[in-house]
């Protein structure tokens, strides 16, 4: 419904839009609403995301609160491979 303005937003971003910092993004397998397994849904995400880890989830499209245990894990794995300096914290 915002697709006009948000693509005027777009245009403003820095380094042509591509994020040069580590993105998790998880995707829900059986996820119908945003459906990005099978679908061309997340290739803008792959081509500005240039640190992009994807991680499927067997679940629905509300991942965090059908597979919690699963969302953390997928969370704890990539904080710790892809940023180690942030977590966990050094003592």
């Amino acid at each position: 419904m915002n697709h006009l303005i948000n693509a005027e937003y777009a245009q403003t971003a820095q380094h042509g839009g591509y994020l040069e910092m580590p993105v998790l993004f998880l995707a829900a397998q059986y996820d119908y609403v945003c459906e990005c397994t099978h679908s061309r849904l997340a290739e803008p995400m792959r081509t500005y995301c240039r640190k992009l880890t994807e991680e499927t989830i067997r679940s629905g499209h509300w991942l965090a609160q059908e597979k919690p245990v699963e969302v953390n894990a997928a969370l704890v794995k990539w904080l710790a491979t892809a940023v180690p300096g942030v977590w966990p914290r050094p003592k």
